[in-house]
C-alpha cells in the first residue's frame, strides 16, 4: 500500500517536471526601451600583429511605441583603450549600425518582426532580453524604458 502511495507521488511529480513551460512574452506595453549588448576584442597592430590594446564595442537598439507599429533604431559605440578618446560614435567604423526601421510586434511568439519583408533581421522578446535573428545569433539586455 505505502509502495502504491509512493509510485503515485513520483508519477504526479515526473508528470508535473515534464510538462512544458508555457513562456510569456512582454505585453506590447512593456516592449519599447533600450536594449544593450556590449563586447570586447584584442586589437593588433596591422604591421607588427602584436596586440596593441582592447576595443568595446556598445550595441545599442532603441524600440519606441509608434501608433499601431514600433520604430526600431540601432546606435554603435566603439572605445579603444589605447587611443585616449573614450567612447566613440561607429557611424564611419566598420561596424556600421542598422537602419532603422518600422516592425510589427506579435505578444503570442515574443516576434518583433519588420513591416517590410526581409528588410531587417526579426528580433524575439523574452523578458528584459532581445534577441537579434531567427538563430537568436546576438542577446541585448533591457537597461531602460521609454
Amino acid at each position: 500500500m505505502a509502495l502504491r502511495i509512493v509510485l503515485s507521488v513520483l508519477m504526479t511529480l515526473s508528470i508535473i517536471a515534464c510538462t512544458p513551460k508555457e513562456t510569456e512574452y512582454p505585453t506590447p506595453d512593456e516592449v519599447p526601451g533600450t536594449y544593450v549588448n556590449e563586447y570586447s576584442a584584442d586589437v593588433a597592430d596591422p604591421d607588427e600583429g602584436e596586440v596593441i590594446g582592447n576595443r568595446t564595442v556598445r550595441d545599442s537598439i532603441f524600440i519606441k511605441h509608434e501608433g499601431d507599429y514600433f520604430q526600431v533604431s540601432n546606435r554603435k559605440w566603439l572605445m579603444n583603450d589605447y587611443d585616449g578618446k573614450g567612447w566613440v560614435d561607429s557611424l564611419q567604423g566598420e561596424r556600421k549600425p542598422m537602419e532603422t526601421y518600422d516592425a510589427a510586434y506579435d505578444p503570442k511568439t515574443g516576434l518583433l518582426s519588420p513591416l517590410i519583408e526581409n528588410s531587417a533581421a526579426p528580433l524575439f522578446i523574452e523578458e528584459e532580453k532581445i534577441y537579434w535573428g531567427e538563430l537568436r545569433a546576438l542577446e541585448y539586455l533591457k537597461v531602460s524604458s521609454f
